[in-house]
């Protein structure tokens, strides 16, 4: 406004023309006024350009000064803002890290109960089977057992009567028949077809030595059954402590078993607890983390609008300046013309 004022009364006071000037601008400078001497109003109005140019100075220097301090502070706090939001990265990266290891342990610990409770299921159906097993066992082992117990009181039968027979040197055909008959209910565990068979090959005077023979093998055959029984009865014995130390095996198994699934349940829900505090502090993070990134992008945008209204102050005045300084020459060119022109008219 003040530039325009200027200009409206530089433009009344100049002549359009080239070398020609405007009655009352030489009649200004060359007689007195009210105020003073023309000169001292023309010093007046050169003054007042000055002052206004030195006082676009002035305010350059004062926004320069306060812009930079400004721009100090900006610049300090943006530093401050990008360490703030680096920890911040970092703390959300180290977090983010944690609530995936818990996720992992949650994981590990879930695939471990799932095997637990499919292990423990399958030795509930071993101690089962093996229940019906040992069972069955037993039942053929009884069943063994009386068999050649039968078979050993028949031999054992056979052999009282014939030690009656041996004394008296003495057996009959048809006796023979009847052992035989006996003892052939036990074919699958007595080998007797050729004790008697001797009966009825030998001679009188052989017969006491021919009882004595299959007396003999009479024993021979029981003292097989006993072995059998022996070694059945043995074997039983072996088997039921392989029995009872499996199924003590599995038992405690099944125990501990149980003990950790428990313990890892407990621990599972643990986890469970850490999970959720894990995902609220990196919702915290990523949360403090988003504020600290608006106010750093607010502050960066505030600084650019300030720092481009700065300069576009600073260009408008040094526009104005550099306009005043034009008028200022134009002035002192005019009034060096005016004064010419008036020493060669002898005014």
């Amino acid at each position: 406004m003040r530039l325009l004022i200027g200009l409206a009364f530089i433009t009344i006071i100049f002549c359009q023309q080239q070398h020609k000037f405007n009655p009352e601008f030489l009649n200004l400078i060359s007689t007195g006024t009210g105020l003073g001497t023309a000169r001292d109003a023309i010093q007046a109005v050169l003054q007042l350009l000055e002052d206004l140019k030195n006082a676009n100075e002035e305010l350059d220097r004062k926004a320069d000064k306060a812009f930079q301090e400004y721009e100090g502070g900006v610049l300090n706090d943006c530093a401050a803002f990008t360490g703030i939001m680096k920890e911040n990265n970092e703390s959300l990266q180290k977090n983010s890290e944690d609530l995936e290891a818990v996720d992992d342990k949650i994981a590990q610990t879930t695939d471990y109960l799932n095997w637990n409770e499919k292990r423990r299921k399958s030795n509930d159906m071993k101690l089962e089977d093996l229940a019906e097993q040992r069972c069955e066992a037993n039942s053929l082992f009884i069943d063994a057992l009386r068999d050649y117990r039968e078979a050993l009181n028949v031999l054992e039968w056979v052999n009282g009567d014939l030690q009656l027979k041996e004394q008296n040197a003495f057996l009959q055909k048809e006796e023979a028949q009847e052992y035989t008959s006996k003892l052939s209910l036990y074919t699958n565990m007595i080998d007797h077809k050729e004790v008697f068979s001797q009966v009825e090959v030998s001679q009188e005077d052989q017969a006491a030595q021919v009882v004595s023979e299959i007396v003999g093998k009479v024993q021979g055959l029981i003292s097989k059954i006993q072995e059998h029984i022996k070694t059945l009865e043995e074997q039983e014995i072996t088997s039921a402590n392989d029995f009872v130390d499996y199924r003590r095996n599995l038992l405690n198994e099944q125990v501990l078993l149980k003990q950790e699934y428990d313990s890892r349940l407990k621990f599972l829900n643990s986890l469970e607890d850490d999970k959720e505090l894990a995902q609220d502090v990196v919702s915290q993070c990523e949360k403090i983390l988003g504020n600290t990134q608006r106010i750093l992008q607010q502050t960066q945008n505030a600084y650019n609008q300030q720092k481009a209204k700065y300069v576009m102050e600073k260009q408008k005045r040094h526009e104005e300046n550099q306009i005043i300084i034009e008028i200022m020459m134009l002035y002192h060119q005019k009034i060096a013309q005016a004064e010419e022109f008036l020493q060669k008219k002898g005014v």
